[in-house]
């Protein structure tokens, strides 16, 4: 059977009363060796002149060895001053000498001189701890001194001050069933109840939060969280908001996207289905009329329509597998400098059969230029020749086209303008309108070449304009011009 498992805030309250619990204990034992050693060292220091004393007053060292009677009596005063305290005599090379117990107990029968000299010339101010003859493995507070006759050393006087044992065991039964343990429970209580509100505190905010995302969960896209100002969860939710509100409007421009693509489809199966309904009745009465006399004129008419709608068909699909390859994800620019009248020329070139037999003038403006520029060379000819296909389209029989290129600062500007009927205001604002999801507004009875034009200045990042003034449609492209210090090549 499976457990269930602890919730994270009964994980984090235990665990912040495990941490409360230790940093306790870790109180209690500091303060407990703070207290003795504060006690140890003010023994020490009221003590540190006890060895000094015995060796100006009652010292048994004689030129000959230790006085027993004096060191006896030195014992005896000792024990009578306080039973804790022991006394030893070294001689000059730490050897304990004389010592008032039995030998049995000795278990250190030399100290080292090192702590004994430091504590001297200190002059008692040091805490230095020193081992205990008959405990050596527990270090105890000490008092210490020279002996000294005739300018020669006989020895040191050495006062174990009292013991660990008996220290610990008043402290203990002083400090710690007193104050101390009435200031830890405070403290542990204190911390629980503070530790308790703020963790539920926590909860709360935490419930909040699972809430809302519980809400957003379920597809409620405007769920959002209401927390208070300087709340522990305020970073993440804010940053969850802004994130919310993002994927929002990602979603509602997805829906709206979803929606264009609808017409757009819509907008070019009834452009695709004009032609073929033309081709397809033109067919039908070509189908009705075989086999009966007629006239030939009228059928090659009939071809010429059909094979005309057909070529406009397929026209149409080129465009739009370009206009989709275009703006796949995957699509990149080839961009390299050339220069830009070499195409233009050679372009207008190849339209003038088209124009003569429309009996259409076009007129030309410094297109001899030699100025260079950057762009995918397959796209900018594409371009040039959309827009002189548009305006062959839409000039009537008899009119004008003007193409002009011209430097304006950085920039140098192509123009090409056409008389007739101006275009229509919804197409003139849509081609104007720079928003990156234009191409899907496509107005109505609009070809796609001009969403092709559209696109390709777009992926190049070139400044254009369509106006309708002075009985001309003018379409005006802004490209600037490309630095090279390579040769160049000049149109003839």
């Amino acid at each position: 059977m499976r457990t269930k498992q602890l919730g994270v805030f009964t994980r984090i309250s235990i665990l912040l009363f495990a941490i409360i619990a230790i940093i306790s204990l870790m109180f209690t034992g500091l303060t407990y060796l703070s207290v003795s050693n504060f006690h140890e060292a003010s023994t020490q220091l009221l003590n540190k002149d006890v060895a000094a004393h015995i060796a100006k007053f009652t010292s048994p060292f004689t030129s000959k060895g230790i006085d027993s009677k004096k060191a006896d009596s030195v014992f005896y005063d000792a024990m009578v001053l306080s039973p804790s305290v022991e006394v030893y005599f070294l001689d000059s090379s730490g050897n304990v000498i004389a010592y008032h117990a039995n030998e049995n107990k000795i278990r250190q029968k030399k100290i080292s001189l090192s702590n004994i000299k430091a504590l001297i010339a200190s002059q008692g101010t040091l805490y230095i701890k020193g081992p205990d003859p008959r405990d050596p493995v527990n270090s105890k507070i000490f008092s210490a001194a020279e002996v000294w006759h005739q300018s020669k050393q006989l020895g040191y006087i050495y006062v174990i001050l009292g013991s660990n044992r008996q220290v610990n065991s008043m402290l203990f039964s002083t400090y710690f069933s007193g104050l101390v343990i009435k200031v830890l429970i405070v403290i542990i209580l204190l911390s629980v109840l503070v530790a308790f509100f703020y963790i539920n505190r926590l909860r709360r905010s935490y419930n909040t939060v699972l809430s809302t995302l519980e809400q957003f969960k379920k597809g409620d896209f405007n769920a959002r969280f209401k927390l208070k100002p300087h709340d522990e969860m305020e970073p993440i939710t804010t940053a969850f908001n802004a994130l919310a509100d993002l994927l929002v409007i990602n979603i509602d421009k997805l829906t709206k996207a979803g929606k264009e693509r609808k017409d757009f489809i819509a907008n070019i199966s009834h452009d695709l289905r004009t032609p073929l309904s033309v081709a397809r009745g033109y067919t039908e009465t070509l189908m009705m009329t075989e086999g009966q006399s007629g006239k030939a004129g009228d059928k090659e008419e009939y071809l010429h329509m059909v094979y005309k709608k057909i070529r406009q068909v397929e026209d149409m699909v080129l465009q739009l597998f370009d206009l989709s390859k275009m703006e796949s994800a995957e699509f990149v620019t080839k961009k390299e400098p050339f220069v830009f009248s070499e195409i233009l020329q050679e372009i207008i070139h190849e339209s003038y059969p088209a124009a003569k037999e429309k009996n259409i003038m076009i007129n030309t403006a410094g297109i001899e230029s030699a100025a260079w520029i950057s762009g995918d060379i397959g796209l900018i000819e594409r371009l040039v020749q959309n827009l002189l296909v548009n305006a062959l389209k839409f000039t009537p029989a008899g009119g004008q086209i003007t193409v002009a290129l011209f430097p304006k600062g950085d920039n140098i500007i192509f123009e090409i303008a056409n008389t007739g009927s101006f275009a229509d205001y919804n197409i003139v604002n849509w081609f104007n309108d720079t928003r990156d999801d234009i191409l899907l507004h496509r107005p109505a009875k609009m070809g796609l070449g001009l969403v092709i034009i559209k696109k390709i200045l777009m992926l190049h990042g070139y400044s254009y304009t369509l106006t309708t003034v002075n009985n001309y449609n003018t379409f005006s492209i802004a490209i600037a011009v490309h630095n090279t210090s390579g040769s160049h090549i000049v149109s003839s």
